[in-house]
């Protein structure tokens, strides 16, 4: 049999055939170093040795130590790839999020599921997208699928599915920021009266907080550091550790509750928060007619911050929203303390 004929790439390089396969040796500050080319295709080793000159002459060693040329992964259609490879592998969504995205998928997998996954576009997408905001998907909701593609296909790269991510260059639609009923000041006392007692420290705790609904049912004794006056949310939803101060109204009822029975430290501090009911029936005795879930207090704790003058930097970071354009989704400043900060340059004009 021929020998196969060496191959040297500007000296950089040396090639050489060690069986079947081509392997490659060549210096770097290190010494002189050896690297399998993973291929016993001779044209196919000269064009990996070329890569790893030109990444020599640019002196990139961080990239010389990345080099793989592992073949792909093998992921069939789209739909494929979600149904045995992202959903139970390589998805981060938590419990929660996976169980709100269970339809979208079935959605994006009915569009996109026969085609290979490395055969959807950003054309594809875009269109898709356009045809069901004409049919009438408001522009919040094109977004959820677009998230949904985007880390679809972010997984794909990174383990090697496919090259490319279609969905990376297809951008957000703006959203319409709807805000949410929270109810004044008057409101939230009346709903307080009519509250059962277990019901009416849950709403307390959201108002006077801002935590979200899991992190309140996730809330430990030990959590709560009544000397500093604070609570430690460990379990947030962008997963990062917060210290939220306890307001005095708050205190005085953790205080109560600990005189009533002595908690361990790692018991919940509230057992439950399925108040759903409960918080319609106080509602309607209240005679409030606006649309108030558990999750409304959390509107309501950052209306309120933020007209008591807390900035809206440390408001983000006691709230633990993830960006200022989610606190501005939240926070509401009433019309009752707009006439209040103009009524200030009355007070100015007076004086002049």
């Amino acid at each position: 049999m021929k020998q196969a004929t060496a191959i040297d790439i500007e000296g950089l390089v040396r090639g050489y055939l060690r069986g079947t396969a081509w392997h490659c040796t060549f210096y770097t500050p290190a010494g002189r170093q050896r690297l399998k080319l993973s291929t016993k295709n001779k044209r196919q080793a000269e064009r990996r040795a070329r890569e790893i000159a030109d990444l020599i002459q640019r002196e990139d060693w961080e990239g010389l130590s990345t080099l793989d040329w592992k073949p792909m992964a093998k992921a069939g259609t789209f739909a494929i790839f979600v149904r045995d490879e992202f959903l139970p592998t390589y998805c981060t969504w938590s419990e929660r999020t996976r169980k709100g995205e269970e339809a979208r998928l079935r959605i994006l997998c009915g569009e996109f599921g026969a085609l290979p996954l490395s055969g959807v576009t950003a054309s594809s997408i875009k269109s898709w997208l356009a045809k069901r905001g004409a049919e009438g998907l408001s522009p919040a909701s094109q977004n959820r699928y677009l998230a949904a593609m985007k880390s679809i296909y972010k997984a794909a790269m990174t383990y090697g599915f496919c090259k490319m991510n279609p969905a990376a260059v297809v951008t957000m639609k703006k959203e319409e920021v709807k805000i949410k009923d929270v109810l004044d000041d008057a409101e939230f006392e009346r709903l307080l009266i009519e509250l059962p007692e277990y019901s009416r420290r849950i709403v307390l705790a959201a108002a006077e907080t801002g935590m979200r609904r899991g992190e309140i049912r996730r809330l430990k004794w030990e959590d709560v550091d009544m000397v500093a006056g604070e609570l430690r949310v460990a379990v947030a939803k962008n997963k990062e550790f917060r210290v939220v101060p306890l307001t005095n109204r708050i205190r005085d009822m953790l205080e109560a509750m600990k005189v009533e029975v002595v908690p361990h430290p790692t018991a919940p501090v509230f057992e439950g928060v399925e108040i759903k009911k409960g918080l319609a029936a106080a509602l309607k005795r209240a005679g409030i007619e606006k649309h108030i879930s558990l999750h409304s207090f959390r509107h309501q704790f950052a209306t309120r911050a933020l007209e008591a003058g807390v900035s809206s930097f440390h408001l983000q970071a006691i709230g633990g929203w993830k960006s200022p354009v989610m606190l501005q989704r939240y926070g509401k400043v009433r019309n009752k303390a707009l006439h209040e900060q103009m009524a200030k340059l009355n007070a100015n004009a007076a004086i002049v």
